[in-house]
């Protein structure tokens, strides 16, 4: 991205984004691809449109900015969602990187002047001279409006800052799962689109909880909850604990999804076996009856990404053998290996 380029995107993006939080839009790409087509009038329709809704209503909703999307955007903003979120941070992170540069070079700036400054009203004072005189004030002068700048400096960039966490926060809660608090299926289809381009090797692992309708008839659904939330959380441990990169995600009820990016199917197949373990030896309690909940356990299939494969051929090979498992007898591991 040139000079010239970034200052256009710079300007669009400081338009862009306080429309955005005036009308209480998170800042996703999908929401920011939309404004941004607005701001820019990339497609005309839609610019017309909006200026409808935000004369009329006065404000643009997300009921409404997903509305917009599948009118205006559907396909078009699919291809553009990875450029875009990548802008938004490059734009922030060039802002902040240009206020922090900037405010450096007041603080030298001014030390340099306060030695100098110093020097000269010492030789002023011994020879009475005028010009130095004249000159101390211009520097104090000159002092006291860098100083301004660099407050002002100081004001912008935390501004950024505070635009940085605001951006970070929203993006948590879009792809996050309310009730697990692991990812959610939204970030974990992104994150294998981008593992299967770009990763070597990539593993799926699907677990899913067995005989989960019986938790929520026997013991009801808030119990059901915490069993979900258990077992995420185990997933989300074997993760941490036990393959670098592993990241787990709720796929759905009861059913999960673990991704291993540059890992084959003997590596992810003994990964998807701790789970399955520590998944097996939890021990939970009705807190209400105080009874113990029977025994947990999981099914899991796994698949390796083949050269050439699309997503949905890759799911649905990890799918099958989740299915095996479940007709093998449960609490079992069922690989997906080359043909």
């Amino acid at each position: 991205m040139n000079e010239t380029s970034v200052n256009i995107v710079n300007q669009n993006f400081r338009k862009t984004i306080p429309l955005m939080v005036g009308n209480n839009i998170p800042v996703t790409p999908p929401y920011y691809t939309l404004w941004y087509s607005y701001v820019t009038n990339a497609i005309p329709a839609l610019t017309q449109r909006m200026d409808e809704i935000l004369t009329g209503q006065q404000r643009c909703d997300r009921y409404l900015c997903d509305s917009l999307l599948d009118e205006f955007m559907v396909g078009n903003a699919k291809t553009q969602l990875a450029d875009i979120q990548n802008s938004i941070h490059q734009v922030v992170n060039s802002i902040g990187d240009s206020t922090e540069h900037a405010m450096n070079s007041a603080d030298h700036l001014n030390e340099s002047l306060s030695e100098d400054m110093a020097v000269m009203a010492q030789e002023a004072r011994q020879g009475n001279h005028p010009t130095a005189h004249k000159m101390v004030r211009l520097a104090q002068n000159f002092m006291s409006k860098t100083e301004d700048y660099r407050a002002q400096l100081a004001q912008q960039n935390a501004e950024i800052q505070a635009l940085k966490k605001r951006i970070a926060e929203t993006e948590r809660q879009v792809f996050t799962d309310g009730l697990t608090s692991i990812f959610n299926r939204k970030k974990f289809n992104e994150d294998l689109s981008v593992y299967m381009a770009t990763s070597a090797t990539t593993c799926v692992v699907l677990v899913d909880i067995d005989h989960f309708k019986p938790f929520n008839d026997q013991y009801g659904h808030l119990v059901g909850d915490k069993v979900i939330q258990t077992v995420a959380q185990a997933l989300k441990k074997t993760c941490e604990t036990s393959q670098k990169d592993a990241q787990a995600y709720r796929f759905g009820g009861e059913e999960f999804a673990v991704l291993l990016p540059n890992t084959n199917i003997e590596v992810a197949t003994r990964f998807a076996d701790n789970i399955r373990d520590r998944v097996s030896r939890l021990n939970l309690t009705n807190k209400k009856t105080g009874e113990k909940l029977r025994p947990i356990t999981t099914s899991l299939g796994v698949a390796q990404c083949q050269p050439g494969e699309t997503i949905e051929s890759l799911l649905e090979r990890a799918d099958q053998r989740l299915y095996d498992a479940k007709r093998s007898g449960r609490n079992c591991v069922r690989p997906a290996l080359a043909s």
